[in-house]
């Protein structure tokens, strides 16, 4: 039976400013459309249940819900189409401002892809959180 490889991408950052703002800026579409390039038409309803969804020009429409949502703490996006099913927020206070945390796991449902998508993914979030470090930091 061939191994399985398990795709999960872990990556932290450190914003200079408070858990909150950073927290904020995870929910604030119109700032997460001019940060989360390729990805286009980002919707967001900053609140638990509510809807994610944006198109992704290489894997599609992508559509989701809010899971946690406890502001300057933890926020998860889940996932159900085209996209990893779970990306996770942790937000620590620090004495540089916040450290955030970023998790997300669930690429079964992008098996065959492309073999490097946890890279592919890992590099896009190391893009995205330095855009939004530009746009919150004071």
């Amino acid at each position: 039976m061939a191994e399985r490889r398990r795709f999960v991408v872990e990556r932290s950052y450190v914003v200079n400013t408070t858990p909150e703002i950073v927290f904020d800026a995870l929910g604030d579409e119109v700032l997460l459309g001019s940060c989360l390039n390729p990805l286009e038409r980002v919707r967001i309803a900053p609140q638990a249940g509510g809807r994610v969804g944006f198109r992704d020009p290489e894997l599609g429409v992508v559509i989701g819900r809010v899971g946690e949502y406890v502001r300057g703490v933890r926020l998860t996006w889940r996932m159900v189409q085209n996209w990893p099913s779970v990306l996770s927020f942790d937000f620590i206070a620090d004495t540089s401002g916040c450290r955030v945390e970023v998790i997300q796991s669930g690429f079964g449902a992008l098996r065959g892809v492309r073999d490097d998508i946890d890279q592919v993914f890992s590099d896009r979030w190391d893009e995205w959180m330095e855009a939004i470090k530009t746009r919150v930091e004071d």
